[in-house]
């Protein structure tokens, strides 16, 4: 009777090891995962941040039309290079006033360089921007 009972607080202790074990594991992922949420909060208020800069900057260069009514969007492809230089514009959703349309695309133009990100490996060639007047 005696090596049963040794066999099985020897297996109990075994499980113990395993549990704790597998514990410390749990908690190490769960502070990885936490890690990485962080890390793409991080990196999602970054972009924000950059995106926003860009828009400041073709803001001011928007001449809004006298004759604009209400507070249409206006959405906007636009493809540049690493250093900020806009290759191109292209309107992907008017905001049903032409002239507002033709001054957001005047200005992202005249605003060649876009500003930069702080960091390099959060560029993206091809930004999606939406414009309204009330927004200046």
């Amino acid at each position: 009777l005696k090596p049963r009972v040794d066999e099985t607080k020897r297996f109990q202790e075994e499980l113990a090891r395993e549990q704790a074990s597998m514990q410390v594991a749990r908690e190490g992922q769960r502070i990885k995962d936490l890690l990485a949420k962080d890390a793409v909060a991080a990196s999602s208020k970054s972009k924000a941040e950059w995106v926003d800069r860009i828009r400041a900057k073709i803001r001011g260069n928007i001449l809004v039309p006298s004759d604009i009514q209400g507070n249409p969007e206006a959405h906007f492809v636009v493809v540049q290079l690493p250093t900020g230089e806009v290759l191109s514009s292209k309107l992907v959703k008017s905001s049903g006033h032409r002239a507002y349309d033709e001054a957001v695309e005047r200005a992202i133009l005249k605003s060649s360089p876009l500003p930069k990100p702080d960091r390099p490996e959060m560029f993206e060639r091809e930004l999606r921007l939406t414009f309204r007047p009330r927004d200046l």
